[in-house]
């Protein structure tokens, strides 16, 4: 195992959302129909923000300006998703 990968589990809530993966590590979670919609969305400005993996599916979330669009498993845009976003929050000593 590796050493970041065992630092990981002594990391505070706080600090593990600081570390969150970067862009091209989310877009490595996409599926194929995932990636094909976003690359629409992309040339309307929206940014990749996460991807949410369950057991049974995963949600892709995009963010421009203020608004959300989510993305499922098999490449269906939803522009008016039921999503609220965490506020961030410095981390607590």
């Amino acid at each position: 195992m590796q050493a970041s990968a065992l630092d990981s589990n002594y990391l505070t809530f706080e600090e593990r959302r600081i570390a969150q993966a970067n862009v091209e590590q989310h877009w490595d979670r996409l599926t194929t129909p995932q990636r094909f919609a976003f690359y629409t969305l992309a040339k309307l400005g929206y940014q990749l923000l996460f991807v949410r993996s369950s057991p049974h599916s995963r949600t892709a979330v995009a963010k421009q300006d203020d608004k959300l669009v989510t993305i499922d498993d098999e490449g269906d845009i939803d522009f008016n998703p039921d999503v609220v976003l965490r506020e961030r929050r410095p981390p607590r000593h």
